[in-house]
């Protein structure tokens, strides 16, 4: 690799790309000569992929030495990846893109210009999610105004990973070790300055897409897990209402049925209130256990310190090992 200075930092996460991958780093490395010149280096992240990508990347680096490859030892998620290519790019700016050519690669010189203005977070967000299904898009939207309505922080609906972040964030973001990693939303927690772009996505053209509805639902779930703990409080606050609830309830049936003789008939049983007031319970016990198990999951994969990623050096091409 060589030791000139790197303005831009490329950072794609693959998995299975192989088929388009051709097309897709040839339009790329258009975009990125026009944003910076010479000035710049590829990382292509290979998650544990079943096709020949690690292959095509190694044979690209023999011929340029700009275009790196970081091949884990196994399939670890799309967000470890990202991290992996992350955690060994030198350049003063990082841009992370999508393998599979739904980000538009025409709108990276923006993204440096945006950049170079000052702003240390450049964000991409999708204007168009036609080429998704109805539950994908109505799940997206669930998902941000859930989280937006009980979090703290904000997170931009439709933002995504393609994004450019300066070398200052780019710090920061290594320095938090947790696990289950949601990169979008560490970022944004961050609280560097940050501008949006709008755009359409593509429709993809190769293989077929990585992420299932049920990984999907994980993500969602993770990053509530990860990023904020009040789900947890929601139900001490539940816990308390449906007491103060069974309270006054049990105050006014006493007084109705057996101080006032029944004057409104409701007649209400012993059984029948007892029976109601233990399901309403136990389901609340149930699913405040449920959230509980998530953050206690959490807390034992963050307890275990395992490393988050496994980088296969023999079979990465221009990262330097560690050890």
């Amino acid at each position: 690799m060589t030791e000139n200075k790197i303005l831009l930092s490329v950072v794609i996460p693959a998995y299975n790309e192989a088929e388009g991958l051709e097309t897709f780093n040839g339009e790329l490395i258009k975009y990125v000569k026009e944003a910076v010149g010479g000035s710049y280096e590829i990382i292509y992240c290979n998650d544990g992929s079943s096709d020949n990508t690690a292959e095509i990347v190694s044979k690209w680096h023999k011929s340029d030495p700009r275009i790196r490859l970081v091949s884990l030892t196994r399939n670890f998620g799309k967000e470890y990846s990202l991290l992996s290519g992350i955690s060994v790019a030198k350049g003063d700016a990082l841009l992370m893109i999508d393998g599979d050519g739904q980000h538009p690669v025409e709108l990276i010189p923006e993204f440096v210009k945006i950049w170079q203005k000052g702003a240390k977070v450049v964000v991409g967000v999708r204007k168009d999610n036609g080429n998704e299904s109805t539950f994908k898009n109505l799940g997206s939207k669930s998902f941000y105004f859930i989280f937006n309505k009980l979090t703290s922080q904000h997170l931009v609906p439709s933002s995504t990973d393609y994004r450019l972040i300066d070398k200052s964030v780019q710090r920061a973001f290594l320095d938090m070790p947790e696990t289950g990693r949601i990169t979008r939303g560490m970022i944004d927690w961050l609280g560097f300055s940050t501008e949006h772009i709008y755009f359409d996505a593509k429709p993809r053209k190769y293989g077929s897409v990585g992420y299932s509805n049920r990984k999907l639902l994980g993500l969602a779930a993770n990053s509530f897990v990860s990023l904020t703990p009040r789900p947890l409080y929601i139900f001490g606050y539940l816990g308390i209402l449906i007491t103060a609830a069974s309270l006054v309830l049990g105050v006014a049936v006493l007084i109705e049925q057996i101080i006032l003789n029944d004057p409104l008939h409701w007649r209400f049983t012993g059984t029948a209130m007892l029976g109601i007031l233990i399901l309403c319970l136990v389901g609340i016990v149930l699913m405040s256990q449920g959230i509980l198990s998530l953050y206690v999951s959490n807390i034992n994969n963050q307890s275990k310190g395992r490393p988050l990623f496994v980088v296969d050096y023999e079979k990465s091409a221009g990262i330097e090992h560690k050890y």
